[in-house]
């Protein structure tokens, strides 16, 4: 048994991608973090891939016995989305007409935690981070949300485009006034 579990862990470890990579990914990751913190939609735009998959289940809170595969629970997700969703959502936002917006919300993202592994295709890589999200509005208006995000990224002429991400909060009853943003 121990030998098998040394077998699985050496083969993840032959999967991590070498450090170059790593960094470059890491980088990626914060450039994307500071291009959302600063509304610069069309340049995060820019960093999609046109077959992205931009996904947030909503978490399951069962018993063991109504988990998946043992009941008729339907999956929910809050975001769903393909690329032209995520354009029609970023131009609404460049309107100015979005009222939670005004005044404007403030947005600082942290990403941390960055695990990167050779994807099952070349080019294609698994990447594993943490986040923190602040938003604040106003004077008293300030939310925090921690997650985890599952991303698959692409590469292609020496640039990375997210291909998948897939965004896991930890809450399932979420204390927020709304989810308008992107993670």
């Amino acid at each position: 048994m121990a030998e098998a579990a040394q077998a699985q862990e050496a083969s993840a470890e032959d999967r991590l991608v070498d450090l170059d990579t790593h960094y470059r990914i890491e980088h990626f990751l914060r450039y994307e973090a500071r291009v959302l913190d600063e509304e610069n939609y069309q340049a995060w735009l820019g960093l999609l891939d046109p077959q992205v998959h931009y996904l947030m289940p909503v978490p399951r809170n069962t018993y063991a016995r109504n988990r998946p595969g043992k009941s008729t629970l339907s999956d929910m997700a809050i975001y769903d989305e393909n690329f032209e969703d995520l354009r029609q959502r970023a131009r609404r936002e460049e309107t100015g007409l979005v009222w939670l917006n005004d005044p404007p919300t403030r947005h600082l993202r942290l990403v941390t935690n960055v695990e990167a592994y050779v994807g099952d295709e070349p080019g294609r890589y698994r990447v594993h981070s943490k986040f923190i999200l602040y938003r604040s509005r106003r004077e008293r208006d300030i939310v925090y949300h921690f997650g985890r995000r599952e991303d698959e990224l692409v590469e292609a002429d020496g640039a990375f485009r997210l291909l998948r991400r897939v965004i896991h909060l930890p809450e399932r009853v979420i204390l927020d006034k709304n989810l308008n943003m992107f993670f």
